[in-house]
Formats: C-alpha cells, sequence, structure tokens
C-alpha cells in the first residue's frame, strides 16, 4: 500500500511538473484553436467589433469561455498580446 501511495505521488508530482515547465505560445494556440471559428479578417475588416486593447482582452476571455478552455490570465494577457501585437496595433 505505501508503495502504491508512493507511485502516485511521484507520478502526480511529475506530471505537474512537467505540465507547470510547458510554456504557452500565444501564435500556436491561435493557430489551433482560434482559426477554427474565424480566420484573421474579423481582425482587419473595417467595421470590427473590438476598439481598444481592454476590448480586446475582453473578447479574448469571451472567446476562451465559449472553447472551454480555461486559460490561466496570463495566457489571456500573451494572446492578447499576440493579437495586438499581429493585427490590431492599439497602444499600450
Amino acid at each position: 500500500m505505501k508503495l502504491l501511495l508512493l507511485f502516485a505521488t511521484l507520478t502526480l508530482i511529475f506530471s505537474t511538473t512537467v505540465f507547470a515547465g510547458e510554456e504557452f505560445q500565444a501564435g500556436t494556440f491561435h493557430q489551433n484553436n482560434c482559426t477554427g471559428c474565424h480566420d484573421s479578417s474579423v481582425y482587419t475588416r473595417k467595421k470590427r467589433r473590438v476598439d481598444s486593447l481592454p476590448h480586446l482582452e475582453s473578447q479574448v476571455r469571451m472567446c476562451d469561455a465559449n472553447l472551454g478552455k480555461k486559460l490561466f490570465d496570463t495566457e489571456i494577457q500573451s494572446l492578447t498580446n499576440y493579437l495586438n501585437d499581429n493585427y490590431y496595433h492599439f497602444s499600450k
């Protein structure tokens, strides 16, 4: 029983360490998740809904909720920055 508990604990620690060590890649996340619903034309069209950096972050949070990805705040910020740097160009 102790051996089983030790194995379970080590497995949990190892899997948490591996997951925590993975760096969020906003560009890859965008390509693999966001473009399944829309292409980049929603960012560049003349009458786009997003008109400020705070509104962009709100939109990213709404998409995260709709997709059920449960991104961390740092990941939301990274994705928001990625979109701003590549498409929106709002001043920070």
